[in-house]
């Protein structure tokens, strides 16, 4: 896995835990009883044996035979939001700090922590590798895995904004947007920003890494040597680390002999 690559599963899994931070942010805000139906209609399709197991201020969430799903309130017949208990959605919860706690337990009691797992593995499972697939997420996971990855998006970006600025190059705002990082990084290597293009490509984009790797080491004043370090999957987060703090390469004075010629 290349640099690039690294940047990328980061912000892949960042985005996955940045939504598993919404669903427990909706469940604790929003949770609701669970409610059972045999048969349910939503729109032109229809669902078996169906637990809602969310109900939140714009959507619910539902468990049915074939997997699971979630709708859109305004996607639900009028009478499903009555049945359901939108018509008359009950107000926050008043009378200062004492009501504020019972209202806090409540709601944490209603999280439904295996609905939610679920909904989680069949996410991860995307990303994750082999026995990596069977984690279970938990409020603290989520919130530990979260934070260590954002810290490391940063301090991926951060090194880009100290490889564009050793190179003579602005990083500006894009260092930070995944994918769009790489125009910079590419004017950093002194490449065209429509090698993007190439990056989009399967196995183009490798060799597009591979020209990318030995531009950057070069347009750094290192050699060829950091440029391969950078597409080995063990070295390659040490060597960029490398072209960012690194510094920069003392340049050899010229000394120029002036002869002269003495008259006798």
């Amino acid at each position: 896995m290349n640099v690039l690559g690294i940047k990328s599963r980061f912000a892949r899994t960042l985005s996955l835990l940045v939504m598993a931070g919404g669903v427990l942010w909706a469940e604790v805000s929003e949770a609701a009883k669970e409610e059972t139906f045999a048969m349910l209609q939503i729109g032109a399709q229809t669902y078996r044996n169906v637990t809602v197991t969310t109900k939140a201020k714009n959507y619910i969430f539902i468990v049915h035979d074939n997997g699971m799903t979630n709708f859109k309130i305004s996607e639900l017949s009028p009478e499903l939001r009555t049945q359901l208990g939108y018509s008359n959605l009950p107000e926050k919860p008043k009378g200062g700090p004492a009501a504020l706690s019972v209202w806090t337990k409540e709601t944490a009691a209603k999280i439904h922590v295996p609905q939610l797992n679920a909904l989680l593995q069949q996410q991860w499972r995307t990303y994750a590798p082999g026995n990596l697939a069977t984690v279970q997420f938990t409020p603290n996971l989520v919130l530990t895995v979260g934070g260590a990855l954002l810290f490391l998006y940063i301090l991926m970006c951060y090194c880009g904004v100290q490889i564009c600025r050793k190179t003579g190059n602005d990083p500006g705002a894009l260092i930070w947007v995944p994918f769009l990082q790489l125009i910079p990084l590419l004017r950093a290597a002194g490449m065209s920003p429509a090698w993007v293009l190439a990056f989009l490509v399967p196995v183009l984009n490798i060799f597009a890494q591979v020209v990318w790797s030995f531009n950057i080491a070069r347009a750094r004043g290192k050699g060829p040597g950091v440029g391969f370090l950078l597409l080995l999957p063990i070295t390659a987060l040490f060597a960029y680390l490398y072209l960012a703090f690194s510094s920069e390469p003392k340049k050899e004075r010229r000394v120029v002999e002036i002869m002269t010629l003495e008259c006798a």
